[in-house]
């Protein structure tokens, strides 16, 4: 089966169901701290912060996919197993590395029109590629 690399704007796409689930989901957490009192509040932040991490590092790690990318198709794996990348390179990647795709005006991000594999500067670092499903 030939391998078919998730385009900039599909990825995109899933970016931004994953922003919208995740602020739906930690407004509504949010709202709950935010009946504790500042101190609450800073603790709720805290907590939705952490949980952002896990949802990308669980998924990314666990499945390849987060539940924007299962919406719009597309499955990270890595560039030479094809199988998911695992938990250290999920961190590495949604983490580490999407700040550093965005650091220079999102040229990271860009990078992928015009790269063979369509991968990010994030994508190179954790070593994986964006395939359709």
């Amino acid at each position: 089966m030939e391998v078919v690399y998730a385009g900039f704007w599909r990825r995109a796409a899933a970016v931004l169901l994953d922003s919208l689930i995740l602020t739906v989901f930690n407004g509504l957490l949010g709202t709950i701290f935010t009946l504790g009192g500042d101190n609450m509040l800073n603790i709720g932040q805290i907590i939705t912060s952490f949980l952002s991490i896990v949802y990308y590092v669980y998924f990314i790690g666990n499945r390849g996919q987060t539940l924007g990318k299962m919406i719009m198709k597309i499955k990270v794996i890595g560039l030479e197993t094809q199988k998911p990348i695992g938990y250290l390179k999920a961190f590495l990647r949604d983490i580490i590395g999407k700040i550093l795709s965005g650091l220079v005006f999102g040229l990271g991000y860009l990078w992928s029109i015009r790269d063979k594999y369509k991968q990010t500067w994030h994508d190179k670092l954790a070593k994986s590629v964006v395939v359709r499903v």
